[in-house]
């Protein structure tokens, strides 16, 4: 008998030892992410990039609700590569956003490179280091986690539960930055401790993405769309699914 107690001890350590271990795990679990950096390149494309492949996105002014009927253009994803982005020579892209002059930085750790639209191919002389001299205010040398061209001559970068105004036209960040992501600056914004990035889609609504959700914020508004996140499937991102 008291071998048989000794084992059940025994037999019940472990599996409390077990389902110890699957809630710990539970509790660490962060969703994939579906999106790595987007950016809306100012004539009618968006290009999502994750990993070492990228898909882009046809932007319509006029697009259905929840972008229904829209999808990523075919024959896509494609890998990142020296003959589909010339001078690029990163993967695993933190974030790009549009300057608005025909121009695109991507941003990669400490470093970013400028792109040039109508040439396809990085400009020459980078990548070069984020620091007080190429982004003046933009305090984040170790790197952003998104940034995005809000339409109206400002940036905004993100990083953590932070995020910085950029003032395009005078080249250097906003003063009394960088500021909380939280409900006095952006209502609705469920996620305050980070996002993964954020696109303005050119129609009056940006799109927040993290892990396999999204929220579409209106920027006119300045709040984030009642009924949101939800989730980034076949249905409302059409081919950002599995790749």
């Amino acid at each position: 008998m008291k071998k048989l107690k000794k084992s059940f001890i025994v037999m019940s350590a472990f599996v409390f030892l077990i389902v110890g271990a699957f809630a710990a795990q539970a509790e660490k679990y962060i969703p994939e992410k579906v999106v790595g950096a987007v950016a809306n390149w100012g004539n009618g494309k968006v290009y999502f990039f994750k990993g070492d492949r990228y898909v882009r996105y046809s932007a319509k002014p006029d697009m259905a609700e929840d972008l229904m009927g829209d999808r990523a253009d075919p024959g896509y994803p494609k890998t990142i590569s020296k003959e589909t982005w010339p001078g690029l020579n990163w993967t695993d892209i933190d974030a790009v956003v549009f300057m608005g002059n025909g121009k695109v930085c991507f941003f990669k750790g400490k470093e970013y490179i400028q792109y040039d639209i109508n040439a396809d191919k990085a400009d020459p002389g980078y990548p070069k280091p984020i620091n007080e001299q190429t982004w003046p205010g933009l305090i984040w040398t170790d790197g952003v986690d998104a940034a995005v061209n809000w339409g109206n001559g400002k940036i905004f970068f993100f990083k953590g539960n932070e995020y910085i105004r950029y003032g395009i036209s005078k080249g250097r960040a906003d003063y009394g930055y960088p500021k909380l992501i939280e409900e006095r600056n952006w209502p609705g914004m469920i996620w305050t401790d980070g996002i993964d990035d954020v696109v303005n889609w050119g129609n009056g609504k940006a799109y927040f993405f993290k892990g396999n959700e999204y929220i579409r914020y209106d920027i006119q508004d300045d709040r984030a769309d009642p009924g949101y996140p939800k989730p980034i499937n076949r249905q409302t991102w059409p081919g950002l699914i599995n790749w």
